[in-house]
């Protein structure tokens, strides 16, 4: 989704810094996101427009398949999240050659782009070992997201932290499937994403993950890998967004 000049500079930012942020994965982990903010008043068209996009794309051949995402509980409802996952480092040259030929970026700019106000373009990677995934998740329409702000130089604690969580969850039978991620690019930032058939799914299991994490290792040992987690962050934000399948492009 290749956008006009002004934010070109996005996507030379990200080829620019690959050596910060060179590839070791060779499977697919990488998601690639893109945040849209709509003019006001525009919401109807851009999505009239958006959807016809997506046919567009679907016709050229796109190898991709994007989903639309909207923020429905949270502080910041006013933007659209359109993301594709997974990829490699390696798949965005061939992906971007693509774009190029197929001239997806300019199908956008001339039918969509108009309606929108702000993009913000991100890579994000998927923590495949320490996340618990269903193989088939096309049963879920919402998505809890829990962003934390970590602090600097707590990476290595942080990925300690988390692969202890996960393995005590996984060997526990936590009744949850759950995703952990790390955006790389902007602000950064740790985010895990729960699926939800629907609001009631929402429920917290039992007493919760600190109760369930105490049957498993015991009330000291899991206050001590709580508060192990947490103090690498300054705080952390909840939010839930419904996939919008009707702005999404099919599988």
């Amino acid at each position: 989704m290749r956008i006009k000049f002004r934010f070109c500079w996005v996507f030379l930012a990200l080829w620019v810094t690959g050596p910060v942020i060179a590839d070791d994965h060779k499977a697919p982990d990488m998601v690639d996101s893109w945040v849209m903010v709509v003019k006001d008043g525009h919401t109807e068209n851009f999505e009239k427009a958006l959807k016809e996009h997506l046919k567009y794309r679907a016709k050229k051949g796109d190898t991709r398949v994007w989903k639309t995402y909207e923020p429905i509980i949270g502080d910041d409802l006013n933007h659209y999240v359109i993301r594709h996952c997974c990829s490699t480092y390696a798949a965005m040259d061939d992906y971007r050659n693509w774009t190029q030929k197929s001239k997806t970026g300019d199908h956008w700019n001339d039918n969509v782009d108009e309606h929108v106000a702000e993009y913000r373009h991100h890579l994000i990677r998927v923590d495949m070992k320490n996340s618990h995934w269903p193989e088939d998740d096309s049963s879920y329409e919402l998505f809890g997201v829990t962003t934390w702000d970590a602090k600097s130089g707590r990476a290595a604690a942080i990925s300690s932290s988390k692969a202890a969580l996960s393995e005590a969850a996984k060997s526990g039978d936590w009744p949850r499937y759950w995703s952990w991620s790390t955006q790389i690019t902007g602000e950064g930032g740790l985010m895990l994403v729960s699926p939800y058939s629907n609001y009631a799914d929402m429920e917290t299991p039992g007493d919760g993950f600190a109760a369930f994490l105490a049957e498993q290792v015991g009330q000291e040992k899991a206050g001590m890998m709580l508060s192990s987690f947490s103090e690498n962050f300054h705080g952390s934000e909840f939010s839930v967004y419904r996939l919008n399948r009707e702005l999404s492009m099919k599988e």
